[in-house]
C-alpha cells in the first residue's frame, strides 16, 4: 500500500439499517491513516446505478435489503462491477449465509455488532489487495490463453504447411520414381524391340513364304499358317504398345486449341462410327483458350477412348462429347482415382466428358482398367496397354482421368486439363 497521507478509499455502503450504517460511517471517518470517503444507500437499485461510474474501491453489502434478498443481492452487485471487492455485512446469527456469499465470490464478511476500527480497516485493505491480486491473475491468465491460442494457431498453420510440403514431396517423389521406371522400361523395351522384332520379322517372312509354297487346300495347314500370322501380329502389337508405353518420359508441349485436337481425332474414327451405326452428339463450349499439351499424345488419348466406345457399341448407340470450363470436381468412385487429388479445390479446368451407351464395365473390375496388360478384349486382340497409356499421358500433363459406369448403361470418361502450364 502507499504512504498513509496518500491512501484514499471510496467505500460504497449498502445497508438498510440506518443505525448500523451510521455506526460504520462514523467508525470509518475516525481512521487517521486512511481517508475513507463513504457513500451510503438503503436500497440496491440506486446503489447499482452508482456503481456504473466505476470509481468505487470497495463495497460493504448487506444481503437483505428492501428490494433484494440473499445471495442474489451479491450476484447483482458482481454483475454490475465484477472488478470491485465486496465485503458482506451479516448479523450475529447468520454467519452461514456470509460463508455462502464468500463461496459465491465475496472477498470477506463482517459481523454486525462486532465492529471495531482495526478489524474494519484490515478487512477492507485485505479485500482490496486480494481483489487486485485476483484481477491481476485473471488478466495474466487471459493473456496466457491469448498467447496459447496464437501459438496453437501458428502451430496449426505450420503443421498444415508441413503436411502440404510432405504431400508435394510425395508427389514429386512419385513422379521421379515413375520417370525412373519409364527409363528402365524404355531401356528394356528398346532391347526387347531389337531382340524380338527381328525374329518376329523373320517368322512373318517365313509364314509368307510357306503360304506361297505349300498347298492351302489342306485345312490344317491353312489354319496353322493363319494362327502363326495372327500370333506374330499380336506379338508385334504388344511390342509396339510397350514401346509406346515406355516413350512417355518426354512430351512435346505447346499451346493448342483442344477443340481442334478433338475434331481431328473424330475424323480418324468417322469410318468406324458409320460402320457401327453410332450417332455422335457434341456440346463444345465457345471461348475455351488454348492450353499447353502434346497434341499427338492427346489425340492418342481421344482415339483410344473413342475406339473403346465403338467396341462397346457394335450394334449401334450414341456417343456424347462435351467440353467446357469448370471447377475441378471431387473424385468419384470410378477408375482413375488417386490418393491425393492433383487439383486445388475450385481450380478452373477444361473438362471433356465422353459418354457412350454401350455395355459398360463390370463393376468388380472397373478399378483395374488402367493396369498395364489388363484387358477384357484378349480374344479380340487387345493388349491391355491402351488405357494405361491414356492414364500416363494425362498424368504427364498434370491432368486427370476418371472413368465411371452410368446408371442407365454405358460409361462416362472425364478428362480434366489444366488451364495453364
Amino acid at each position: 500500500m502507499a504512504d498513509k497521507e496518500n491512501i484514499s478509499i471510496k467505500v460504497l455502503l449498502i445497508e438498510d439499517d440506518r443505525l448500523v450504517a451510521r455506526l460504520i460511517q462514523d467508525m470509518l471517518a475516525k481512521v487517521s491513516e486512511i481517508d475513507c470517503k463513504t457513500e451510503w444507500f438503503e436500497r440496491l437499485a440506486p446503489a447499482l446505478d452508482r456503481l456504473v461510474k466505476n470509481d468505487i474501491d470497495v463495497v460493504l453489502l448487506d444481503l437483505f435489503l428492501p428490494d433484494s434478498e440473499g445471495i442474489d443481492t451479491l450476484v447483482k452487485v458482481q454483475a454490475r462491477s465484477s472488478g470491485i471487492p465486496v465485503l458482506v455485512l451479516t448479523g450475529l446469527d447468520d454467519e452461514s449465509t456470509a460463508i455462502k456469499a464468500m463461496q459465491a465470490g465475496a472477498q470477506d464478511y463482517l459481523v454486525k455488532g462486532r465492529e471495531d476500527v482495526f478489524h474494519f480497516i484490515r478487512a477492507i485493505r485485505y479485500a482490496i489487495e486480494r481483489k487486485h491480486i485476483q484481477e491481476a491473475l485473471k488478466k495474466a491468465l487471459s493473456e496466457m490463453e491469448v498467447q496459447v491460442a496464437l501459438r496453437t494457431s501458428d502451430l496449426t498453420s505450420a503443421n498444415a504447411k508441413l503436411l502440404q510440403a510432405y504431400s508435394e514431396l510425395q508427389e514429386t517423389q512419385s513422379r521421379f520414381i515413375q520417370a525412373a521406371k519409364m527409363q528402365v522400361v524404355g531401356g528394356l523395351a528398346s532391347g526387347v524391340a531389337h531382340e524380338v522384332k527381328n525374329p518376329l520379322a523373320i517368322i512373318s517372312q517365313g509364314v509368307e513364304y510357306l503360304t506361297k509354297k505349300v498347298p492351302l487346300d489342306d485345312e490344317n495347314i491353312s489354319f496353322a499358317l493363319k494362327s502363326m500370322t495372327d500370333a506374330v501380329m499380336r506379338a508385334n502389337d504388344i511390342i509396339t504398345g510397350l514401346l509406346d508405353f515406355a516413350s512417355l518420359s518426354k512430351l512435346d508441349v505447346s499451346p493448342h486449341d483442344l477443340r481442334t485436337v478433338l475434331g481431328n481425332s473424330l475424323l480418324l474414327v468417322k469410318h468406324q462410327f458409320v460402320k457401327n451405326h453410332i450417332q455422335l452428339n457434341e456440346d463444345i463450349a465457345q471461348g475455351i483458350p488454348p492450353i499447353n499439351i502434346d497434341k499427338n499424345r492427346i489425340e492418342q488419348v481421344f482415339l483410344n477412348l473413342f475406339m473403346n466406345s465403338a467396341d462397346a457399341m457394335p450394334s449401334g448407340g450414341t456417343l456424347t462429347i462435351s467440353m467446357r470450363i469448370e471447377k475441378a470436381p471431387a473424385m468419384t468412385g470410378g477408375a482413375g482415382r488417386r490418393k491425393e487429388d492433383i487439383f486445388k479445390p475450385g481450380e478452373k479446368i477444361v473438362l471433356v466428358e465422353v459418354e457412350d451407351t454401350g455395355i459398360g464395365i463390370p463393376q468388380e473390375i472397373i478399378d483395374k482398367v488402367f493396369d498395364p496388360f489388363f484387358t477384357t478384349k484378349r480374344g479380340k486382340g487387345g493388349t491391355g496397354l491402351g488405357l494405361s497409356i491414356v492414364k500416363n499421358i494425362m498424368e504427364m500433363h498434370r491432368g486427370r482421368i476418371d472413368i465411371t459406369n452410368k446408371k442407365e448403361g454405358g460409361i462416362k470418361a472425364m478428362l480434366m486439363f489444366r488451364m495453364q502450364g
